[in-house]
């Protein structure tokens, strides 16, 4: 479970900063859409940039922009550039995160699906206990002082979504918003790694519901 997480973390914050490609100003991103020759090109999820107070919601240093130059612009004439990820600043937001990620994929469901693999495997280990609630599954192996759980997603479809806590932090490695994007986050795991599978399972559900009241009012087409 350590290696899982410490993978996931590394693949969260080694992905290359593309910021030199980026407007010097811009309230929205776009995520973009693949043209018949492959390309990417305007006209996908448009996320919000900064508040609805103007105040910058982003680590500008991690916001992947592409060079794509036909970009679209907002009502002010301000540039909506193309992005392929963007790191929300966890001083500008009210969550208790170390990190939160919208990033762009081919295929989230699949993405999705393959962040359970650790935790099913974890299910049919033996000695592992296994906690049922109402819309949660956990497993807490015997030899690890820690826990996954699989939940119902906040997202239309029900797409797989499984979190990963040890004693240090929690990994919620790809939580399928819609057909393009994926969201990715991590926190302290204050009681979240306790053998009480239970109540630590609702404390994550509450952070999950918080990330996602958080970042809905913030996406169009949803």
């Amino acid at each position: 479970m350590v290696r899982v997480i410490a993978a996931l973390s590394f693949l969260i914050l080694a992905s290359p900063s593309y910021a030199q490609d980026c407007p010097a100003f811009f309230r929205f991103v776009d995520f973009g859409l693949e043209g018949r020759d492959g390309e990417i090109y305007r006209g996908g999820t448009v996320v919000r940039a900064e508040g609805f107070d103007g105040q910058p919601l982003l680590l500008r240093a991690l916001t992947a922009c592409l060079p794509v130059e036909d970009v679209a612009k907002d009502g002010r004439g301000n540039p909506i550039p193309v992005v392929t990820s963007i790191d929300y600043d966890p001083e500008a937001i009210d969550l208790p995160l170390t990190t939160l990620r919208v990033t762009a994929s081919a295929d989230p469901a699949a993405q999705a699906s393959r962040a359970t693999a650790a935790h099913r495997e974890r299910l049919e280990m033996a000695g592992t206990t296994i906690t049922d609630g109402s819309d949660f599954r956990c497993a807490s192996p015997a030899d690890f002082q820690g826990l996954s759980c699989q939940f119902v997603s906040p997202y239309p479809g029900n797409g797989d979504l499984v979190v990963y806590c040890d004693a240090a932090r929690c990994e919620m490695p790809a939580l399928a918003i819609n057909t393009q994007l994926i969201i990715t986050a991590r926190w302290p795991s204050g009681d979240a790694h306790s053998t009480e599978a239970a109540p630590a399972a609702q404390e994550i559900q509450r952070t999950i519901q918080q990330i996602a009241n958080f970042l809905n009012p913030l996406m169009s087409g949803l």
